[in-house]
Order: C-alpha cells, then structure tokens, then sequence
C-alpha cells in the first residue's frame, strides 16, 4: 500500500507522546519510572539499600545530608492502532473498483504503525473486524500489519460494526499507552462511550477523523433514494441548495463536537479528507502539528 520511499522517509521520524509513558523495554521515551540514564531527573533521600555511588557528594559535603540522584529511564511505550473497518469506511465513488477512502484511511494507519515500529516502540494493529496483529516491535513488524490491512481490503465487512462496543471491548485488555484511532465515527450509537472506556484504561487517544470528498462536499442535487451502506435501509431524499446548506452546518457541528470531546480529554483531533496525498496527511499536516517529530 505504501511506497519504499514513503516508508523511507518515516524511518526518521518518531510519535510525540502526549505525555510520560510507562514502557517495558529500554527504548527512546522518557518514563514515569526512574532508572539508568545519563539525564538528570531529581533527588531523593537516601534510604539503607541505596547505591552509594549515586550520593550527591555535594550536597552531602555543603548540607550535611544524603541525597541520591535520579534519572530518567528512556523506554518504549505501546502504541495501539484502530482501524476502522465498517461499511461506511469502504464508500465507493463514483467509477471508483476500490474504495479510496478505506485505502487512505488504511495507509495513515499503516504510517503512524511504521513510524512507532522505527522508533523502537511497542505496536498493536487492530481493526473494528476483530482482526488484530501484535504487539510487534522492530521494522520487521511492518510486513504483518501491512497483510493484516490488505486482509482486510479484500474482505469487507458481513455485519454492522458497533463502534462504541469495539471501542469499549479493546479497552477492556488494552495496557497504557498511546492510542490512534482511525474512523469515520459514523455510528447510530454514537461514539462517547467508546472515547471514555479508551481513557479510562489508559490511553491518550488522538483521533484521525477520515471523511472522503463525497461526504465533506455532496455533488448531487435532486430526488433521490439513497442507500445506507451499512444497513441497507432506503431513504428518499430531496437535495437542494438549502438542504446542502443545512448538510455543511450539521457536519461542521459533527466535527467539532468530536474534536472538543477528544481534546477535552487530553487527545488530539485530525480531520482527514480521504482525496489528500498520503504524503502530505502525513508529512506535511501531522509533523506540522506536532503529532510526529
């Protein structure tokens, strides 16, 4: 699905993690946890059982008492993907043989799992099909979740997917971490509960809100039946400049009601349009705001 060049260019690169994470491996992130590195954290006092060699003499020869250094532990954090899988992900424009829109959504997936696996972290690939890869560390991991996404490419959906009872169901198992979630968020159920079970076990959620052109811009005026893709229930539909009109302002609400509920939480929010070049989604919009470094 992506390029060598593409993937090349990632290597580069590394996850900006909201904030301190608990790891398991030595790695590049500064942890919760003290340890062995070279960087100054803090000071302590000494306790019996304590490595002497890390007293601050200093401190000890000014004041008298015994303080011992600590330092930051630079290790991996889990990096769980969630790809959505739904019939609404796999929409077909017109003349379109393969959904583009799953396709984009699938590669940005894929990106931000090569750029964790690159920097030396802990990565779970799990789609709203229940097919899951993982956890994986180290570039070699790259090739089982780009077939755990072609897998999927070839086989859509049976059923409906729930995306607050998925949400919640991974929640249940998942570890600490940081959380990507890959989604059109479009759900008759909604997609609050799933969002609060994420953050209640742990994980700092940045939500990648993919949405193609037919759906940010509808082209098509007059009466229509249109199909649900997921359901498909039938509904005629009369579509005229008010009526789109009324479209754009409903989804704009869509939209930033998803971005307040996911920042009021600490996550950060992305608004994909499908039609846009991996390349700049990636490198261009993600590293400008500060989700890659």
């Amino acid at each position: 699905m992506l390029s060598e060049a593409f993937l090349r260019s990632l290597n580069r690169l590394r996850l900006d993690a909201p904030r301190r994470m608990r790891g398991v491996y030595t790695g590049e992130r500064p942890s919760k946890k003290r340890g062995r590195s070279v960087e100054f954290a803090d000071y302590r006092a000494y306790t019996p059982g304590d490595d002497p060699r890390r007293l601050d003499w200093n401190i000890l020869a000014r004041h008298g008492k015994t303080f011992i250094k600590l330092f930051e532990d630079e290790e991996d954090a889990t990096v769980t993907i969630l790809l959505d899988a739904s019939g609404s992900m796999r929409w077909l424009a017109e003349g379109e043989a393969e959904s583009s829109k799953w396709r984009r959504a699938a590669e940005v997936a894929l990106a931000i799992g090569c750029v964790a696996l690159s920097s030396g972290d802990r990565v779970i690939f799990e789609t709203s099909s229940r097919a899951r890869c993982g956890p994986r560390r180290g570039l070699g991991g790259m090739s089982e979740l780009i077939r755990l996404a072609e897998r999927e490419a070839a086989n859509p959906p049976d059923t409906r997917a729930n995306l607050n009872e998925w949400l919640r169901r991974h929640a249940a198992a998942a570890r600490p971490g940081l959380c990507y979630l890959v989604s059109d968020m479009l759900d008759p159920a909604g997609y609050l509960d799933g969002l609060n079970a994420l953050g209640g076990a742990g994980l700092d959620v940045s939500v990648l809100h993919t949405l193609c052109p037919d759906e940010l811009e509808p082209g098509i005026t007059g009466d229509l039946r249109l199909r649900d893709i997921e359901s498909a229930e039938l509904q005629d539909v009369s579509l005229d400049p008010a009526v789109l009109s009324r479209y754009r302002e409903r989804l704009a609400a869509f939209t930033a009601e998803i971005r307040n509920q996911v920042m009021r939480r600490g996550g950060r929010y992305h608004l994909v349009d499908t039609s846009t070049a991996i390349e700049q989604i990636v490198l261009g919009d993600l590293r400008r705001q500060g989700w890659l470094a």
